[in-house]
């Protein structure tokens, strides 16, 4: 059985290694995140042969000694939780926690070199140059911090994703935006992961000993990690272009005399602006290029959406664009225009945000609605 899971974990970790040289080297999805993701992806591999390398030495050097071979254990968290920061647009946010720990994490890397210097001039390494229990409170030590710091990464990944969606929700009306799902379940996968390691970690303060027992559950479950962001990159190889950042914050809100009306009463002005000149059929329209429409500010606009019509303002651009898309639906019983030309035509930036959008509110595609409402004769 051993074996067997052992084969699965390396088939994996080959497959992620692939993976990253894609995302790092390839042009068509270059950028900055996605190179995040392939160094990931590389450490991942790395520490995989650090723990469970199918060999026990190269030569005369023994690989099984503390820092035979590059510790690269504390730049998986860091590289993870840069990687999600970078697509929600918040790195800047943590630059200084991110730069403290990949220098901390390129230092104790290093530490490999000086193993390497006394094994060809001194003729001895780390763990019999130095006091034996030394160097192995200092490995416990190095990976007590990196569960430390990856419990850290994974909170923050998961605070500010939810941040991020309820951003697009209050501001952003490109229902394509809401679909980062697959993001949280990156990270949600990671979370067994986690759990196993701190188990691991507490039976060697129990024990005092380290012990391999743990090593191949938890490549197991980062093998099942791998395998579902290869199939996520398969499903959708657009699917980790980076993300927009919001453009709230950088507008400043007009004081207006609009402000001064009552809640319901400016609700009822938003809903009619909104259907009369149609500003849903703007492709990238914001709750920012809308108030400065309707000279209403953002928060002003927020509050009656969210307070009197029970939505986000996502929820309710879309809410225009689908019936829009219906109505051209049931006008358009000859099969003229595309599904895709519909989507364009109620303000929708992609036949995808259609899709998900129109499944979401009649709970059918446009192409079964309209099926199912005009067949072809």
């Amino acid at each position: 059985m051993n074996s067997i899971l052992y084969f699965i974990v390396w088939a994996a970790l080959l497959q992620g290694l692939f993976l990253a040289l894609i995302y790092i080297f390839s042009k068509k999805h270059g950028s900055f995140a996605n190179t995040l993701l392939g160094l990931f992806l590389i450490a991942i591999v790395i520490e995989a042969i650090t723990a469970i390398h199918p060999f026990r030495t190269i030569g005369t050097y023994t690989l099984a000694e503390y820092f035979a071979l590059p510790d690269v254990i504390l730049f998986i968290p860091i590289l993870f939780l840069h990687f999600v920061l970078e697509k929600l647009g918040s790195s800047h946010k943590y630059r200084l926690f991110l730069k403290v720990n990949y220098f901390v994490a390129l230092c104790i890397s290093l530490i490999t070199l000086l193993n390497l210097y006394l094994f060809f001039f001194e003729s001895s390494s780390i763990s019999s140059t130095f006091d034996f229990s030394v160097v192995y409170w200092f490995h416990f030590g190095v990976k007590s911090y990196a569960f430390l710091i990856t419990v850290y990464a994974f909170f923050i990944a998961w605070q500010e994703t939810r941040r991020y969606k309820i951003l697009v929700q209050n501001e952003f009306s490109d229902y394509n935006l809401l679909q980062i799902n697959w993001l949280q379940y990156l990270i949600y996968l990671l979370l067994p992961v986690v759990v196993l390691w701190g188990v691991a970690l507490l039976r060697v303060v129990i024990v005092t000993d380290f012990s391999d027992d743990f090593d191949i559950p938890i490549f197991g479950l980062i093998a099942l990690f791998l395998y579902y962001l290869s199939y996520r990159a398969y499903l959708h190889p657009n699917l980790f272009e980076r993300l927009p950042e919001s453009i709230l914050e950088k507008e400043s809100a007009k004081p207006n005399i609009s402000e001064d009306r009552g809640t319901k009463e400016n609700s009822g002005r938003i809903e009619k602006l909104m259907t009369e000149n149609e500003y849903y059929l703007d492709h990238d329209l914001t709750i920012g290029t809308f108030a400065r429409e309707v000279n209403i500010s953002p928060r002003k606009i927020s509050t009656c959406i969210n307070q009197d019509l029970g939505k986000n303002f996502n929820e309710w651009v879309n809410d225009f664009r689908v019936k829009k898309a219906k109505e051209l639906l049931e006008q358009d019983t000859d099969y003229r225009l595309s599904i895709e030309g519909i989507g364009l035509e109620s303000g929708f930036k992609s036949r995808s945000a259609l899709y998900a959008a129109f499944k979401n509110k009649l709970g059918c595609s446009p192409g079964e609605y309209r099926k199912s409402n005009f067949p072809v004769h």
